[in-house]
C-alpha cells in the first residue's frame, strides 16, 4: 500500500522539471528501502540451494554414488546400483556389457567424495546381446 501512494506521488512530480533532482532523491530512497528489505531473502538465494531446503540433509553417499554413474554420458542405459554395506564402503550391483562400462563405474564410485573402498559385484555380459 505505502509503495502505491509512492508511485502516485511519483508520476505527480513528473509533470515538473523544477523537481527533478527531487525526483531522484525519491527513487535513491525507494530503492535503498527495497535493497533493505530484501537483502535477507538475497542472501538465502545467494547461498545456494540448501538453505532454501531447510534442515533436509545432504544426500547419502549411497545417493551421490548413485547420481554421478546416472548422469555420467559413458553409463547410459547401463543399471548399476550402488548400495552402501559399511562406512565409506560402497557395493556395485548389476550387469554391464562392456569391460570399459564396468572399469567406469568403479571409477566413478571411488572417486566420489567419502567414498573409501568399492566392492565390484557388477556382472559383465559380454557377447550376449550380439548374434
Amino acid at each position: 500500500m505505502r509503495y502505491r501512494w509512492m508511485l502516485v506521488g511519483t508520476v505527480a512530480l513528473c509533470g515538473c522539471s523544477d523537481d527533478v533532482d527531487r525526483l531522484g532523491r525519491i527513487f535513491q530512497k525507494s530503492a535503498s528501502k527495497f535493497e533493505s528489505a530484501t537483502e535477507p531473502m538475497r542472501d538465502r538465494l545467494h547461498n545456494g540451494r540448501d538453505p532454501l531446503r531447510g534442515a533436509e540433509a545432504e544426500p547419502s553417499l549411497e545417493t551421490r554414488v548413485t547420481l554421478r554413474m546416472r548422469w555420467d554420458a559413458d553409463m547410459a542405459g547401463v543399471e548399476v546400483q550402488a548400495h552402501l554395506v559399511g562406512p565409506g564402503t560402497i557395493e556395485l550391483t548389476g550387469t554391464v556389457s562392456e569391460l570399459a562400462q564396468q572399469r567406469r563405474a568403479v571409477e566413478l564410485a571411488q572417486t566420489t567424495s567419502g567414498v573409501e573402498k568399492v566392492l565390484d559385484r557388477t556382472v559383465l555380459t559380454v557377447g550376449e546381446d550380439k548374434p
